[in-house]
Formats: structure tokens, C-alpha cells, sequence
């Protein structure tokens, strides 16, 4: 057929009669078609017309009888109310005269010469086709048509097409797709500066172009690093720092070549990688093209501006470095990483040189990794001595206003070097297979300090357990656990066990999967961590249970300023409510976030802008504190980007999901 659709009988009452004749009309007739005897008096009352009668007309979904031709013979109730036209109006038309919107309805004459072909596609598929009800009102009919063959003339044949309204099934389709093209762009480009971020770095380093480029010797990378950025933030304010950074990447973007790929990882870091530089020192002329640029005077408002930047750059082969023995990678050895990672050492170095100059890496400038490795035999005696520890952050019920449980977040007292955050030391711990000893350690700290502060008399509160994806999938992980809660006299349920997108996505021999199953299966709650800075979330979300999303830090900081991510975070929020999954927006720092989430409907929160991590004893006074407030959660309405951590200025995150601030 071509297109019929639904409707609504008005007037039903008068054709109900020539309805049914003709419904046992066709019944009888096929009946007869097909032989009559002992198999048809066998089938009994199952074969009356009133019965297939009775059945036609109660059928939910709409169903037309049509000729050759596409002529309407029949059609029943159901019909008439999808498309609000009746059998009588509609019997020996062509439904698609009355039902295809006019920029899409046949001539008449193609209407007139149309026949169904008994071996045509069409009776093998559904077709979804937009419609129009007899009031102008559209909607999407799902069909599937079904030849009815009596004989070989088309007299004795039939079509039978069944209909559906698929509206609302194609609108939520619709909206949960529209939500995952925000969340996929959002997970890959920086939303001030429109530059890519550090997702894109990635993808793009993975990619064929990237593995070709170092393969030839041909990439250079630049990091660069605004000059005082922060005084500039202090002094004139955050709107000016991100005119500052809009600044710079446009000087990125009207430096960079055709083919280079320029990002913004966060703050006010930037990194150009240029595929196809060819010498360095092209990529010199490069660093020195965007160092002009940025170094324009950018006027403010009433003010004057005069922004700088340092640039780090690398790339393989590198001036002065000597013979091919003296410790220097070759292109058959060097990754884009590890270009990135040089580049920053280069530049931490023209930070020290005086800012406002571009310096290309070379060997004397590795000593960065000489103090790696230092980290890294102290991270040993860390381990061995207990220099490790947890410190918690609070998480606040947005109905209730309590306090509801903590985040422990791993630090190290280091013996000369002070509080380090996580940043500092797990990638030392990757490299010297410390990750999962640590991971048991952070565990037992944190079960501790819960303990002790259901023991204070906050029995209520919960404890939310930051692990890497190794940990999570030893086999032995579980057993432990349940051991470590036993031993403290601890309930399952007050645990909640966060994991990484990352770790997700990682799939192959590590089968989180397999490992949240079994957490679950204790009684331990499983929340999805950093939801919104990839977009696999939302296949997660239908294809593996847990609990609960953390909403991440970087969604949330945009809640006051970008509508897009309000509407976003509106979305999930009300999708995991569908789903019955809690929701907690971690990285909130101000009195607008609060009430943007409250209005959405938000459950629980987490940020600076409630407290800062603290150690378990600090966490039980400002729990008892808190304890004497009434009225609703209000916090400190401080600008964007307050969100740093006292412990880490760089507001660096995790490493592998142990723990963050």
C-alpha cells in the first residue's frame, strides 16, 4: 500500500450495520474460497462472523481492508478514531488522498495508476509514514501490510494493513537522542572557548592520523599556560579571566594550521598538536605566531588587558640531543603522551625562565622524571609507615537538608613535602603495582572513620568508596569487603561503591560488569561516577544496574550561566527517576547551582560550596556544628571556578577512580 493511517468515527452508529456485512462478507467468502466439509463444521463457533466481528472491532490497533488499487473496502473502529474519518467517507477512496500531508501526497494521477504488486517489499517490513488526521493534526503511523491471495485475478485479492500511532514512542526517542548528542558534544569540547578538550585530545591521539604522524617523525605538540592568570581572576574578576581565555584560543585557532587540533584541558592549560609540522623549527615559528596573538591587548570593558603566555614544546628528534644513546625517544618509541608530557616539562621550564617565551624540550629538561621516580620510592615507605590516609567531604539532602553521608577522599602526609592529594602520587603508584595495596588501604581508613562516626552518634550516615577498575574486578575484592564491614559491625547498605565511566568502558578482560553484580548482590549500592563527562553513560544506564549517578563537576559548574546544561541536567535527573536511580551533583560551589538543582529536582549534593574535605575528626565538629543549623541548605554564591581544592591548586582530579576532591 501506500500510506494509511488512523482516525475517529463520528457517526459510527450508522454504518455499524454495513461494517459487519461486510466483515462477514469477506469472512464467508474467504471461508468458501478455502472449501467447506468436515474441517470447516470441525472449526466450529471459532470461525462465526460475529466472532471475527467481535474481534475486529475491539482490536487496539487500527486495521484497513483495501483492493488492488489502494482502495478503502474496510476499515474497523480503531481506524476511524486514529484518523477521524469514517468507513463511509473513506470506503472506495484512496486513504492517502485524505490522510498524506499535502507536501507529501501524490498527484492524482499517480494515485490513480497505483497497484499493489503481490511480490513487492512492502509486505515484508514495517513502515513508519508521517500522517495527518482528518482535524490537520499530525502523527507517526507505524504499518505493516499483509496480500491476502484468493486467486489470480486482483478481484481476488486483498491487502490488510494494521496500523499504530507511534507518537509518543518516537518523541521520547527523539528527546533521549537529543540528550545524547549534548552529552556527546559537551564530553568533547570545551564549552567557554568552543575549543576541544581533553576527551578530543585523547580521541584524536588514538586515531589513525595521530599514529601516522609520529610513525613519520612529522607531530609537534605545544603546551601553553596563561601567564598570572590568577591575578587577573583576583583582581578584575572571572568574567575577565575567561574574556582572557576566549582571547587566547582565538589566537590558537588563527595560529594553528589546517589540520591541528587545538584544546583547552582545563583552567588555563592549552595544548596544540600539529600532525603534520614537519621541523622543529616550523613548530618554533608556530609557538612564537601564537605568542604574538595572545599577547595582544585585549580590551575589557574599560580596561586594558595584557595577557601572556608561556609555551612548552616538543617534538621528535629534539635540538641538542646529541647521539641516539643519550636517553632521548625516537619516533618509533614516542607516543602523542609522552610528546604532551614533555612539552609540559618544557614548559614549567620557560616558567622558570621568566614567562612569556616558548622553549622546546631537550634532555636536561627530564629531571621532572628523575622527581617522579623519588615520589615513587617514597610512596613505598608511604605505604610501609601509614603515611596514607582519607579525608571526607559531605553529601547534603536537598528535601531533608541533612547530611546524609561522605566521600572519603585519599591524601598522603608526606614527611617533608606536606599533604599531598591524590594527583601528586597514583601514577607513581601505577608504576610501581602499588595501586591495589593503596586501594585496600583507602578502604579500611575509610570503613574506620565510619565506624567511629556511626559510634559519635551519626549512625544514619553513609560512606561513599572511591576504587580503582583493578581492584574492582579482583575476584577476592567482594569477600573482603564484606569481611572489613562484618569486622566493624557496619551495614552493607551504608555503602556505596563509585565507578568511573572510564572503567565501564573499558570492557574486555575486566569484567566490571561481573564485579558490580556481585557488589550489589552484598547489599552495597554502585553509583556511575563523573556521569556527563562521556556520553556512554546513558547506554550504561539501560544495559548495567546501579544505583545511583554522580553528576559531574564539570556539568554542574555550568548550571548558572548555560541553559543547554540545565536542560541536560534536567533530563538525566528526570530519567533516573523513571529509572529509580539516586543522583548526586558533585563539584557544587554555589547558592544558583543549589537552587537550579533543587528546582530540578536533584536529590543529593556534594561540592566545595558545602565543605571543603576534612579529616574524620574535623568531619565529626563540623558534623555537630551543622547539627545546631536550621532552615534550608544555603552556600556561599562564590564565583566559577572556586572549586579548588586547598590541598591540590591545580584542581587536579583523580587517577583510576581511587579518589578526588
Amino acid at each position: 500500500m501506500q500510506q494509511v493511517g488512523d482516525g475517529v468515527s463520528p457517526g459510527r452508529q450508522d454504518h455499524d450495520d454495513a461494517r459487519g456485512q461486510s466483515c462477514r462478507a469477506a469472512v464467508s467468502g474467504h471461508a468458501d474460497a478455502r472449501g467447506g466439509g468436515a474441517a470447516h463444521e470441525e472449526a466450529g463457533r471459532w470461525s462465526e462472523p460475529w466472532l471475527s466481528q467481535l474481534i475486529l472491532d475491539h482490536a487496539r490497533d487500527g486495521i484497513a481492508v483495501l483492493d488492488m488499487a489502494g482502495r478503502m473496502r474496510w476499515m474497523n473502529p480503531a481506524l476511524e478514531r486514529m484518523l477521524g474519518w469514517s468507513l463511509a467517507e473513506m470506503r472506495g477512496r484512496n486513504p492517502s488522498e485524505m490522510i498524506m500531508p499535502p507536501e507529501t501526497r501524490p498527484a492524482p494521477e499517480a494515485l490513480a495508476r497505483f497497484r499493489y504488486a503481490p511480490g513487492s517489499p512492502i509486505f515484508d517490513t514495517y513502515r513508519v509514514t508521517r500522517h495527518m488526521r482528518r482535524d490537520g493534526s499530525r502523527f507517526w503511523n507505524q504499518q505493516s501490510h499483509a496480500l491476502i491471495d484468493l486467486g489470480p485475478s486482483d478481484s481476488e485479492k486483498m491487502v490488510v494493513v494494521t496500523c499504530r500511532d507511534i507518537s509518543t514512542e518516537i518523541e521520547v526517542q527523539t528527546d533521549l537522542r537529543r540528550v545524547k548528542d549534548d552529552l556527546e558534544h559537551a564530553a568533547h569540547h570545551d564549552d567557554l572557548t568552543g575549543l576541544g578538550n581533553r576527551k578530543k585530545l585523547s580521541q584524536f591521539l588514538a586515531s589513525g592520523t595521530a599514529r601516522d604522524s609520529l610513525r613519520r617523525g612529522c607531530m609537534g605538540v605545544l603546551q601553553l599556560d596563561m601567564d598570572r592568570f590568577k591575578e587577573i581572576n583576583d583582581t578584575l574578576g572571572h568574567d575577565a579571566g575567561d574574556a582572557v581565555l576566549r582571547h587566547v584560543a582565538a589566537a590558537l585557532r588563527e595560529a594553528a594550521g589546517e589540520d591541528d587540533l587545538a584544546c583547552r584541558m582545563g583552567g588555563d592549560e592549552f595544548v596544540l598538536i600539529c600532525p603534520d609540522i614537519g621541523s622543529r623549527s616550523s613548530l618554533v615559528r608556530r609557538a612564537e605566531a601564537i605568542l604574538t596573538g595572545a599577547s595582544r591587548p585585549l580590551r575589557w570593558r574599560d580596561q586594558t588587558i595584557m595577557p601572556g603566555i608561556s609555551i612548552g614544546a616538543s617534538m621528535p628528534g629534539h635540538e641538542g640531543s646529541g647521539s641516539s644513546t643519550d636517553g632521548m625517544e625516537t619516533p618509533a618509541t614516542l607516543d602523542g603522551e609522552t610528546l604532551i608530557r614533555q612539552a609540559d616539562q618544557a614548559l614549567y621550564s620557560a616558567k622558570e625562565a621568566g614567562r612569556g617565551r616558548a622553549i622546546l624540550y631537550t634532555p636536561e629538561l627530564g629531571r621532572r622524571h628523575r622527581d617522579e621516580q623519588q615520589i615513587s620510592r617514597d610512596l613505598s615507605a608511604a605505604v610501609e609507615h601509614e603515611q596514607l590516609c582519607v579525608h571526607l567531604q559531605p553529601i547534603a539532602h536537598l528535601g531533608t537538608n541533612r547530611i546524609t553521608g561522605c566521600e572519603a577522599l585519599l591524601r598522603w602526609r608526606h614527611p617533608t613535602r606536606g599533604l599531598l592529594h591524590p594527583a601528586t602520587f597514583l601514577p607513581a603508584a601505577h608504576q610501581t603495582q602499588l595501586l591495589s595495596e593503596i586501594d585496600y588501604l583507602a578502604m579500611n581508613a575509610a570503613l574506620d572513620a565510619l565506624a567511629d562516626l556511626h559510634a559519635q552518634g551519626f549512625a544514619d550516615l553513609g560512606m561513599s568508596l572511591n576504587v580503582s577498575s583493578s581492584i574492582l574486578v579482583d575476584a577476592d575484592y567482594p569477600a573482603l569487603l564484606d569481611w572489613a564491614l562484618q569486622s566493624r559491625d557496619l551495614p552493607a547498605h551504608a555503602i556505596c561503591i563509585e565507578v568511573l565511566e572510564t572503567a565501564m568502558m573499558m570492557g574486555g578482560a575486566l569484567d566490571v560488569t561481573g564485579a558490580i553484580t556481585r557488589l550489589r548482590a552484598l547489599g552495597v549500592r554502585v553509583a556511575l561516577d563523573d556521569f556527563g563527562s562521556g556520553y556512554a553513560g546513558l547506554t550504561h544506564m539501560s544495559s548495567v544496574e546501579i544505583d545511583a549517578i554522580k553528576l559531574d563537576r564539570t556539568m554542574v559548574c555550568r548550571l548558572g550561566r548555560d541553559p543547554r546544561a540545565r536542560v541536560v541536567t534536567r533530563a538525566i535527573i528526570r530519567l533516573c527517576a523513571v529509572l529509580g536511580m539516586d543522583v548526586i551533583a558533585s563539584g557544587v560551589e554555589t547558592q544558583t547551582q543549589v537552587e537550579v538543582l533543587r528546582r530540578a529536582k536533584c536529590p543529593q549534593v556534594q561540592g566545595f560550596g558545602l565543605a571543603r574535605p576534612m579529616d574524620p575528626s574535623a568531619m565529626v565538629e563540623w558534623l555537630r556544628a551543622r547539627a545546631s543549623l536550621d532552615g534550608p541548605l544555603v552556600l556561599p554564591d562564590t564565583p566559577n571556578g572556586a572549586d579548588t581544592d586547598v590541598d591540590d591548586p591545580a584542581g587536579n582530579t583523580d587517577v583510576d577512580g581511587i579518589s578526588r576532591a
